[in-house]
Formats: structure tokens, C-alpha cells, sequence
């Protein structure tokens, strides 16, 4: 989640340095999709100030602070990009084609020299590469055709993988929720043997006072009398349980 940074009464951008750029971020809905890592390209500015070192980034056309209208009255929200409209400008105007889709780094089938090589001619993704054509896919080199081609076996593998993939995630996950099913009823039936073996100790140290220490300790505990005539065996239970708590309390 981006955060708006406080402004200030001053003038807060007489040292600002907005830096704006593209930020990629994973879909997980297209991921999920077609079975492999998409990216979109997302607008943000960093805004630094001299002797700092703290900045995020915030999105372009999200909201940075809010102003009065002079002829309304009326508060109105204004942007980074209306904030810094001339550098914001600037960068539209050198801006490069938005990416979308799956970044090179995750073709296994590219060298780091050949991903370079591919920056250097702005194809920074794997359908940027499966549709190169005419001109741009000649400039590629004599190895241009066999690079495309295995772009779209890549995205077609991937692609016909994703329903697989998806059942496997689905799979993993029932797993993982069956799993921490079985160890919840393990932790319980050890919590429940424990339990019975302390309650077992307590009770054979019980057994040696009498009806009458039992119902006191009872009656003290509950702060209430015990009404007629209660077995001991019902008093041993009744004891028992006073001290099993306490011990599980303390």
C-alpha cells in the first residue's frame, strides 16, 4: 500500500526531487491465467529530498494532497502528477513502451548477454519477443527467427501448463489445510493424554484425605456448600478437576 507523505505549511518542494518511473508489479490473476509470472507496468513517483534517505514510491495518479478551489471553496484532490506536472511531462515524453507480460528474466532459454541484447532493442518481455516481426526481427541477428520461435513455444507451454498448474496450487493448498488439520487433532489427543495423566497423579494423591478435607477444599474453591449427601467418588472427580485447572491455570 502506498502512503501519502505529510505536507508541509512551507513551500514542501523547494528541495523535492521527484523521480518518476515504471513499476513492476505481479498479477495474480493473468499469472494464474496463463501459467507463468505476468508483470504490469504501473506509473510512480519517488519523491527525495537532500540528506535522505527515506522515500517510496507513490502511484502517479493517486492522491498527494488536497487543495481549496478558489471559486468553490470546495477541497479538491490533487495528484502527484498535477504536482509535479512539468517533470511528470517530461517523463511522458521519454516515456517507452509500457510493459506488460512476462519479464525476459524468467525465459530460461536467454542468456544474460542475450537479455541485455534484447533490453538494448526494447523488447523487455516474452510476448514483446514472440511478436517481433519484419525489420525489428531481422536486427535480431541470424539467431532472431529460432529466439521467437521459442518465445511462442514458451508462452504456449505455459499456457496449456496452466490449468495443471492451477489443480497442483489447488492440491498443494488442500494439503497443506489437511496437514494442519492432523496436527491440530495431534496436538489435541497429546493435550488430552497429558491432561488424563496429570489428572491421574492429582487423583492418587487425593485419595488419601477424607470425604470431609475433600468437600472443604471443594466448597472453598466454589464458594459454595455442597448439598446432601455427595459419594466420594464424586468428590474425588469434583477435587480433581479444582486442582487440574489450577495447575493448567498457573
Amino acid at each position: 500500500m502506498f502512503n501519502t507523505p505529510q505536507m508541509s505549511q512551507r513551500d514542501p518542494d523547494a528541495t523535492a526531487v521527484p523521480l518518476f518511473k515504471m513499476l513492476p508489479v505481479l498479477n495474480p490473476t493473468k499469472t494464474a491465467q496463463e501459467g507463468r509470472p505476468i508483470f504490469d507496468d504501473i506509473e510512480v513517483v519517488e519523491i527525495r529530498f537532500p540528506g535522505s534517505r527515506n522515500y517510496q514510491p507513490f502511484p502517479v495518479h493517486s492522491e498527494s494532497h488536497k487543495v481549496d478551489d478558489p471559486y468553490t471553496g470546495a477541497s479538491r484532490s490533487v495528484t502527484y502528477a498535477e504536482r509535479f506536472r512539468k517533470q511528470y511531462e517530461q517523463f511522458k515524453a521519454h516515456e517507452m513502451q509500457t510493459k506488460s507480460g512476462t519479464p525476459l528474466a524468467y525465459v530460461p532459454f536467454l542468456t544474460e548477454a542475450r537479455r541485455a541484447e534484447l533490453h538494448a532493442q526494447n523488447i523487455y518481455t516474452v510476448e514483446a519477443l514472440a511478436a517481433v516481426e519484419g525489420f525489428e526481427l531481422k536486427s535480431l541477428g541470424y539467431q532472431g527467427r529460432d529466439l521467437k520461435n521459442k518465445a511462442i513455444e514458451y508462452i504456449s507451454e505455459r499456457k496449456n501448463a496452466a490449468p495443471d498448474m492451477q489443480m497442483q496450487a489447488e492440491l498443494e493448498a488442500l494439503r497443506a489445510r489437511n496437514q494442519a488439520l492432523e496436527d491440530d487433532v495431534a496436538a489435541l489427543k497429546a493435550r488430552r493424554i497429558d491432561e488424563e495423566t496429570n489428572a491421574k497423579k492429582i487423583e492418587n494423591q487425593l485419595v488419601r484425605l477424607t470425604n470431609e478435607q475433600l468437600k472443604a477444599m471443594i466448597e472453598d474453591a466454589s464458594k459454595e456448600p455442597l448439598q446432601g449427601v455427595v459419594p466420594r467418588q464424586t468428590l474425588l472427580r469434583m477435587a480433581t478437576d479444582i486442582q487440574l485447572a489450577a495447575k493448567t491455570a498457573a
